[in-house]
């Protein structure tokens, strides 16, 4: 198994406390990324995904409030020397797609659910080729 920092998407967007979710949603849209980092004072603050703000969207449409509302706040975080069993067990607790990634409590990236799927995915298709290219030059 893996960790986290194999697979952890460095250079993550990041927004201020108090950034409007619009310009959150702008800038996920313009860096291609389904969630950005907040952060306050030099430390994380919390993370805000696509879904958190299509969330506020089917509830009320105001995009004008601040992303600290609707922000999961740091306990969706996990240190990047941590396994991805671990990171497996805070996403189905907290049913989030996105878990920020700290080092020393400094923010790092962001992983994603979908990326521990790929990755589980490639180590079970390479494992049975290597396997398949055993038994076949044991013959």
């Amino acid at each position: 198994m893996s960790k986290i920092s194999h697979i952890l998407l460095k250079n993550p967007v990041v927004v201020p406390t108090g950034t409007k979710l619009s310009k959150a949603a702008q800038l996920m849209k313009k860096n291609k990324v389904a969630c950005v980092l907040v952060s306050g004072k030099n430390n994380l603050a919390g993370i805000i995904s696509v879904e958190d703000i299509m969330e506020t969207v089917a509830d009320n449409a105001n995009l004008d409030i601040p992303v600290d509302i609707m922000m999961h706040s740091p306990e969706l975080a996990i240190d990047s020397d941590k396994w991805l069993t671990d990171a497996i067990v805070m996403f189905e607790c907290c049913k989030a797609s996105h878990i920020a990634v700290v080092e020393h409590g400094e923010k790092v990236g962001i992983i994603r659910a979908d990326d521990i799927l790929h990755t589980h995915r490639f180590n079970k298709e390479r494992s049975s080729l290597l396997y398949k290219k055993y038994v076949h030059n044991k013959n």
